[in-house]
C-alpha cells in the first residue's frame, strides 16, 4: 500500500515538473501582453496627449511656411484679440492702422492642457475691422489662437497663446 501512495506522489510530482516550466513561460507572455495592450490603451485615449495633425507635411513644407511667415511681414497686418466668457473678437488694420474690411477670418483655437480639442472658428465681420463669433472655452488655461485671414487675395497668418 505504502508503494501506490509513493507511485501516485511520484506521478503527481513528475506530472508538475513536466507542467511548471511552460506554465511559468506562458504566465510570463500573457502578463507581457496585459502588460503591452494596458499602455496602448493608456496611450490612445489620454485626453492630454496631442500630435500636431500634418506634421509630416508641414516639415515636408517648410519653405511654403518660412514664405508666408514673410509674407505677414511685408503685409504689415495686425490682429488684436479679445476673449470673453462667451464671445471671442478680433480687430484687423493693415499696416497703416486702417481697419480691414470684408476678410475671411478662419480660426483654429484650442487649450494646450487639451491639444486634440480643436474648434473650427469662422469670425463673422462686425464693421470697421472688427470680426467676431459666440465661443464656449471648456477649460481655463493656456489657449492657442491660430488665425488665417484672406483679404483682396492676400492670405495672413497669425498665432497668438493667450491665458484664459
Amino acid at each position: 500500500m505504502t508503494e501506490s501512495i509513493r507511485n501516485t506522489t511520484d506521478e503527481s510530482t513528475s506530472r508538475w515538473k513536466a507542467y511548471f516550466w511552460p506554465s511559468f513561460v506562458i504566465a510570463l507572455l500573457s502578463g507581457q501582453m496585459i502588460l503591452i495592450l494596458s499602455m496602448v490603451y493608456l496611450a490612445t485615449s489620454d485626453q492630454s496627449f496631442a500630435v500636431e495633425p500634418d506634421y509630416y507635411q508641414k516639415g515636408l513644407n517648410w519653405d511654403d511656411i518660412a514664405a508666408q511667415r514673410r509674407h505677414n511681414e511685408e503685409l504689415g497686418w495686425k490682429i488684436k484679440l479679445q476673449t470673453s466668457d462667451d464671445r471671442l473678437r478680433c480687430t484687423l488694420t493693415d499696416r497703416n492702422g486702417q481697419p480691414l474690411d470684408n476678410a475671411l477670418v478662419d480660426l483654429i483655437a484650442f487649450p494646450h492642457a487639451r491639444g486634440m480639442q480643436r474648434d473650427l472658428i469662422m469670425l463673422e465681420p462686425a464693421g470697421d475691422g472688427v470680426y467676431t463669433a459666440p465661443v464656449q472655452f471648456s477649460r481655463a488655461g493656456l489657449w492657442e489662437f491660430r488665425f488665417v485671414i484672406r483679404h483682396d487675395g492676400q492670405t495672413f497668418t497669425h498665432t497668438e497663446h493667450r491665458e484664459i
